[in-house]
């Protein structure tokens, strides 16, 4: 299926918490009768605009669903089965770390949530909102979204320590032991906890099995005759039942399963 997908890159100091804004051609899959996409952990927040409705459905839950337009979907932990009636006019897809500089939200209320932008970022999203809607010009849309973060970001002060614990994590792709770098800098781990759940959401344990998981499922579809257990092996897991079980716990499939799908909605994540 051909993919009209584009992304546009954040200027002004953005690009530290906002990876990028993005556009796709989802009606294209309305059109070939798909509708409904797997949606699994992917490092990422994002926040939709978009006048159509959007059904967000845990995967292994009927009942845990919610309809909405415009909204902030919040750091993943669980598989979700996402279905479009319509269009989205584009999307900002924010770090997992760098929400908290926007809001004064604590983050562990956004996990796995698909919120109201407004209780996120207050009234003044609403004129973004209206404003990206009556705005044809793509390059103007994004000034108008740096525009508004950039307002935001001057509340912003540095927290040395969370900074310090995120760039760690990502740079062994979660493969870290938390309770040993909070040990070396002199830092009880419950305090690490307590400021990683107001500024991420999760605890650090957690998020580091939410990073090495990501980097476990950018591989390329592997071929017939891959084994998993390279693919355990070069993410850190323990051996291959343990990464089994960490796919089967966050995408809701065996690895052979979920590596056959199409990415859909979600491949360019996974593809970067």
């Amino acid at each position: 299926m051909n993919s009209l997908y584009k992304e546009f890159k954040v200027n002004n100091g953005l690009e530290a918490f906002i990876d990028c804004v993005w556009k796709d051609n989802h009606s294209s899959y309305l059109e070939a009768g798909e509708n409904s996409f797997l949606v699994v952990p992917d490092n990422t927040v994002e926040l939709v605009f978009t006048s159509n409705p959007i059904k967000r459905q845990a995967k292994s839950d009927n009942k845990s669903s919610c309809t909405v337009r415009s909204h902030l979907c919040g750091l993943k932990t669980k598989p979700q089965i996402v279905t479009l009636e319509g269009d989205v006019l584009l999307s900002v897809r924010i770090k997992p770390y760098g929400l908290h500089p926007f809001t004064d939200v604590s983050l562990n209320e956004t996990i796995d949530q698909s919120l109201n932008p407004e209780d996120i970022f207050g009234k003044e999203i609403l004129n973004l909102e209206a404003s990206l809607f009556n705005c044809k010009d793509e390059l103007m849309q994004i000034k108008l979204i740096e525009s508004f973060f950039s307002k935001k970001l001057i509340k912003h002060s540095n927290d040395e320590v969370f900074d310090f614990f995120i760039a760690n994590i990502l740079m062994h792709k979660g493969n870290i032991n938390i309770k040993e770098l909070s040990e070396s800098v002199n830092i009880s781990k419950k305090t690490i906890e307590r400021i990683f759940l107001r500024k991420l959401g999760l605890t650090p344990k957690k998020y580091c099995r939410i990073v090495r998981l990501f980097y476990a499922l950018k591989i390329p579809k592997p071929q017939n005759n891959f084994k998993f257990s390279s693919i355990a092996f070069d993410n850190g897991f323990y051996d291959q039942a343990h990464f089994i079980k960490e796919i089967k716990h966050y995408t809701g499939m065996t690895p052979k399963a979920y590596f056959k799908l199409d990415r859909t909605i979600q491949k360019h994540i996974f593809s970067h």
